[in-house]
Order: C-alpha cells, then sequence, then structure tokens
C-alpha cells in the first residue's frame, strides 16, 4: 500500500473556507467513486490545522489528478496557508482494520 499525508495550517480567518473547500473535493470524490482509494480529511478540534491521508494499493496510480475538483484543490491550497502543502510519503507502522 501506499499512504501519503498533507499537513499544513491556515489562519483562522481562511478556516471555515478551507472546510468548504474539503467538502466540495470529497464530494467530487464520492462522485468519481475510484477504486481501491481511502481519503480522509481531518481537522484539529480547536486549532485551524488540516491533515489529508490518502491510502492506495500498492502500485496503483493515484486517481485524483484526474478528478477537477481535486486538481483545483490542490492549486487552491497554497493561498490558504504559508506552510508547504505538498503530499508527502509516509511508512506505515502500525495499522488495524477490523
Amino acid at each position: 500500500m501506499t499512504v501519503q499525508t498533507v499537513r499544513f495550517q491556515t489562519s483562522p480567518e481562511h478556516a471555515d473556507a478551507v472546510v468548504e473547500q474539503i467538502a466540495a473535493l470529497f464530494d467530487a470524490v464520492h462522485a468519481a467513486a475510484p477504486k481501491g482509494l481511502k481519503y480522509f480529511a481531518v481537522r484539529e478540534t480547536d486549532e485551524p490545522v488540516f491533515m489529508l491521508l490518502l491510502e492506495l494499493p500498492e502500485d496503483a496510480e493515484n486517481p485524483l489528478p484526474s478528478i477537477p475538483a481535486a486538481a483545483a484543490f490542490r492549486a487552491w491550497l497554497p493561498t490558504q496557508t504559508d506552510d508547504d502543502p505538498a503530499p508527502r510519503a509516509c511508512t506505515v507502522l502500525g495499522r488495524y482494520d477490523a
């Protein structure tokens, strides 16, 4: 499996816009329904800190760049944060699936 994360912080003034854009992103992903994709978005409860987590089967191509709303989100995100919101590869150290 391949895992990538995007973690970023925005200003409190931009947090609601980020939440709205993430909702639109996930609406588009649900509509496209790519097989084998696991995709999560979380926000720290009291902070404007967000993380996107993407999991793909081994050797699978990432379908997100082919979804227009995902590409638009990726282009828009750097305007909302001073962080580097580039995807980063991760190594899974532990996992539990029931």
